[in-house]
C-alpha cells in the first residue's frame, strides 16, 4: 500500500557539497513547518545500468514506501561499470521527502549517484556518503546470478537484503550470496519470506509420516517464475533433515505460479500447495488444512527485513545445502 509524501524538495549537486546541499534543503523543507529529521540506518540501494542507459529493473523502485516505514539515508547507486580515463564521472541528485500530517512531520533524505567507473573505485565513492554512526544495509536489487553483490560494497553493511525470484540462474545465485566471507552479514531475502505457511505445513506434517522423510520419497514442482523458491523449499529440507542430496525439484507447466511439495506415495502420502495466499496441507482422507501467506508487497517486505536486522539462521543453511549440492551436481 502506498504511503502519502506531503512534499519532497530536490536538486542537483555534486561529489563535494553533498553535505552542505542537504543541509540546506532541510532548512527549506522547515521553512512552513517543524520537520524530523528521521533516520535509522543507511540504505545502499544498487543498480547497474546497462549499455543503453537503462538497468534491469525498473527506475520506480518502491523506495518512498521502504522508506517511509523504515527511515533511512537512502544512497542509492546506479552504476555505470564503463571504466573512463582518470577520475571518475559521478552525478548527484538530492531529495528529501516529507510524510505525516503537518503538525508531526518526518522526513528521509536520499542521495542519488550515477558513477561512471570501474568496480575498483566505487567502494570509495559510496563510503564517504555513510553515516558511521548508524547501521547500514544493502539491499541489491540485481539478478545475482548475473551482477553478484560486489564484496567491498557489502563489507560495509551487517545486513543484505535481496530478491532470489529474480535468479534467472538458481544455482548461479546460490553461489554468489553464499561465497560472501562476512560471518556477521545477516542475509535477507524477500522471496523467502513467501516460503514461511509452507515451512509451517510441512512442520506440522512431520511428525505423522517420519518414514517419508527421505529425498528420494519427497518431489518440490514449481510453476513459472518460482524455481527459486522450490530450490529454496530442497534446501530447508536437505539442511534440516539432513539430506546428503537434494529431492527431486522440476517445473511443472500446466501450475500457475508456486510450489507444491508432494511425500512419500500411495494412499499414506501426503503434500503443501502454496499459492501466494496459503498454503494447503492434504493428508489422506483428513480435512485440508490452510496455512495464511503474509500479505504484503515489495515495500513491506523490505522494510519488514530492515526492521529485524536479525541472522537467519535456517535461510543460511538453506543456501549452504543448495550450495554443496550444485557443486557436487
Amino acid at each position: 500500500m502506498a504511503r502519502t509524501v506531503a512534499a519532497r524538495v530536490s536538486r542537483s549537486s555534486t561529489a563535494e557539497t553533498t553535505e552542505a546541499d542537504l543541509a540546506a534543503m532541510w532548512r527549506e523543507a522547515a521553512r512552513d513547518a517543524p520537520i524530523a529529521r528521521a533516520m535509522m540506518s543507511n540504505l545502499i540501494v544498487f543498480r547497474r545500468l546497462r549499455a543503453g542507459g537503462g538497468a534491469d529493473r525498473p527506475a520506480d523502485l518502491p523506495l518512498q514506501d521502504v522508506v517511509a516505514q523504515h527511515p533511512s539515508r537512502v544512497i542509492a547507486v546506479e552504476h555505470d561499470p564503463r571504466k573512463t580515463d582518470g577520475e571518475p564521472c559521478i552525478s548527484v541528485e538530492l531529495a528529501v521527502v516529507a510524510f505525516g500530517p503537518p503538525q508531526a512531520q518526518y522526513g528521509v533524505e536520499q542521495i542519488t549517484i550515477c558513477p561512471t567507473c570501474s568496480d575498483a573505485s566505487l567502494p570509495s565513492i559510496v563510503r564517504r556518503l555513510i553515516r558511521g554512526d548508524l547501521p547500514t544495509a544493502v539491499w541489491w536489487t540485481e539478478d545475482a546470478s548475473a551482477v553478484p553483490p560486489m564484496p567491498a560494497i557489502v563489507a560495509m553493511a551487517r545486513q543484505l537484503v535481496f530478491d532470489s525470484r529474480a535468479w534467472r540462474d538458481v544455482s548461479a545465485g546460490v553461489r554468489a550470496v553464499t561465497s560472501i566471507d562476512q560471518d556477521d552479514l545477516d542475509l535477507a531475502d524477500v522471496n523467502w519470506r513467501r516460503l514461511l505457511p509452507l515451512r509451517r505445513a510441512l512442520v506440522t506434517a512431520a511428525s505423522d509420516r517420519r518414514d517419508a522423510w527421505r529425498s528420494d520419497e519427497v518431489r518440490v514442482r514449481y510453476g513459472a517464475g518460482d524455481a527459486a523458491l522450490a530450490w529454496l523449499a530442497a534446501g530447508w529440507l536437505m539442511a534440516r533433515l539432513d539430506w546428503p542430496r537434494p529431492p527431486t525439484v522440476q517445473e511443472e507447466k500446466s501450475m500457475d505460479a508456486g510450489v507444491a511439495v508432494e511425500v512419500g506415495a500411495g494412499d499414506a502420502a501426503f503434500g503443501v500447495a502454496l499459492d501466494e495466499r496459503r498454503a494447503v496441507l492434504t493428508r489422506g482422507g483428513d480435512p485440508p488444512t490452510s496455512f495464511t501467506a503474509r500479505r504484503e508487497d515489495e515495500a513491506d517486505a523490505v522494510a519488514a527485513e530492515l526492521h529485524s536486522l536479525s541472522h537467519d539462521v535456517c535461510l543460511r543453511d538453506a543456501l549452504a545445502a543448495l550450495n554443496r549440492a550444485f557443486g557436487a551436481a
